[in-house]
C-alpha cells in the first residue's frame, strides 16, 4: 500500500510537471510571437533577430521591449544610462529618440520633446522623419490642454509652446506632407480659440503651400469663414465682408462642385444681407439725427446697390416716410 501511494504522488508531480512545462511552452510561444518583425524581402513575420550578445545594443532592444510592455520606467532608467556611457556610437540618436518615447509614455510632453528635437536637428532618415511626427504630437497634445510640467509639480499651460514647435516643424521640413498637417493643425488651432485674424492667415498661407494638398480646399473655406466671422456687426467697417466675398468667389472659381456642396452661395447672400443692413443703418442715423437729405441719398444707395435685399425693402417704406417720390422701379417690393 506504501509502495501504491509514493507511486501516486509521483505521478501527480510527474502530472504537475508536465502541466508546468506546457504552459511555459505555450507562453514562450506567444513572447516569440510578439517579437515577430515583418521581412521586407518575403513580406512575411519572422522572429526577430538579438543582437549579438553581450554588445551595447542588447540595452537598446532590452529598453524597446519593455516599453512595448508598456514599462517606460524602466526603460527610462536603462536608456538614461546607455546614453551616458555611449556619446559616440552609432545609434546614440536612436537611444535619445527612445528616451523621448519614454518621457511621451509617461506624458511628460516637454521632456519628450527636448529628445525629439535633438534626435530631429542631428539625425537623418527614418529616425528624422519619425523625431518629427513625434514633435507634431507633443505639439497637438499642448493644444489639445494638456500641460507642461516645470519642476515635477507645476502644470502649466503650454498652447504657446504647442504653437512654437509646429512652426520649428515646418522650418525643418517645408512642403513635406508632415508640415502640412502642422500648417492645419495650427490654423485650426486660431480658428477654434476665435482669433479669427491669425487663423484667416494661416488659412491663406496653407492655401497658398500646398495649392494641390489635403486641406486645400478646407484652407480656403475656412479662410472665407474667418474673415466672414471677423465682422463685428452693421456699426462697424464691413471690410472683412468684402474679404469673404472675395474668398468665396475665388473657391466658386477653382472648387465649384465643393462651393456647391458647402452651399457658398447661400453664403454669399449671406454676405449681401449683412452689407445693406450695414448700410441700411448709415441712412437710419442720419434719419434719426435730423439730416433728411443725407438721409434719402443712403436709402436710395441701399435701392440700388442691394435691390433684392430686406433692406431695400425697408429703405423704401422709410423713403415714402420721408415723402419721398420713387420711380416706378423702385418701388417694387421683395419677391
Amino acid at each position: 500500500m506504501i509502495g501504491i501511494g509514493l507511486d501516486a504522488r509521483t505521478l501527480l508531480i510527474i502530472v504537475a510537471f508536465s502541466s508546468l512545462a506546457g504552459l511555459w511552452a505555450r507562453l514562450q510561444e506567444q513572447q516569440y510571437r510578439e517579437r515577430q518583425v515583418l521581412d521586407p524581402q518575403t513580406d512575411q513575420w519572422v522572429e526577430e533577430q538579438p543582437p549579438a550578445s553581450g554588445g551595447p545594443a542588447d540595452d537598446l532592444a532590452q529598453a524597446r521591449a519593455w516599453l512595448a510592455e508598456n514599462r517606460p520606467g524602466k526603460a527610462r532608467k536603462l536608456l538614461a544610462k546607455w546614453i551616458k556611457q555611449h556619446p559616440d556610437d552609432e545609434r546614440y540618436y536612436e537611444a535619445v529618440f527612445l528616451l523621448g518615447e519614454c518621457y511621451f509614455n509617461q506624458r511628460d510632453f516637454w521632456k519628450a520633446l527636448e529628445r525629439y528635437n535633438e534626435v530631429a536637428e542631428n539625425a537623418a532618415g527614418e529616425l528624422f522623419q519619425l523625431a518629427n511626427q513625434r514633435c507634431v504630437d507633443v505639439a497637438r497634445a499642448f493644444l489639445s490642454g494638456q500641460k507642461r510640467i516645470v519642476w515635477r509639480i507645476l502644470r502649466l499651460p503650454a498652447y504657446d509652446e504647442g504653437i512654437d514647435i509646429l512652426d520649428r516643424v515646418w522650418e525643418r521640413i517645408p512642403g513635406s506632407r508632415l508640415g502640412e498637417v502642422a500648417l492645419r493643425l495650427k490654423a485650426d488651432f486660431h480658428f477654434g480659440r476665435g482669433d479669427l485674424d491669425l487663423a484667416q492667415d494661416e488659412y491663406a498661407n496653407l492655401a497658398q503651400q500646398y495649392p494641390s494638398g489635403r486641406y486645400t480646399q478646407l484652407a480656403m473655406l475656412r479662410t472665407a469663414e474667418a474673415a466672414q466671422a471677423a465682422f463685428a456687426g452693421i456699426r462697424f467697417d464691413d471690410g472683412p465682408l468684402v474679404e469673404a466675398e472675395e474668398h468665396y468667389r475665388q473657391m466658386q472659381a477653382t472648387f465649384p462642385a465643393y462651393a456647391q456642396r458647402e452651399r457658398v452661395e447661400e453664403r454669399l447672400v449671406g454676405i449681401r444681407q449683412q452689407r445693406a443692413a450695414k448700410d441700411l443703418d448709415v441712412a437710419d442715423w442720419y434719419r434719426r439725427t435730423g439730416q433728411p437729405g443725407a438721409a434719402e441719398y443712403y436709402y436710395r444707395l441701399v435701392l440700388q446697390d442691394w435691390p433684392d435685399t430686406l433692406a431695400a425693402a425697408e429703405a423704401r417704406i422709410r423713403l415714402q416716410a420721408l415723402g419721398v417720390r420713387l420711380e416706378e422701379s423702385q418701388q417694387e417690393t421683395l419677391p
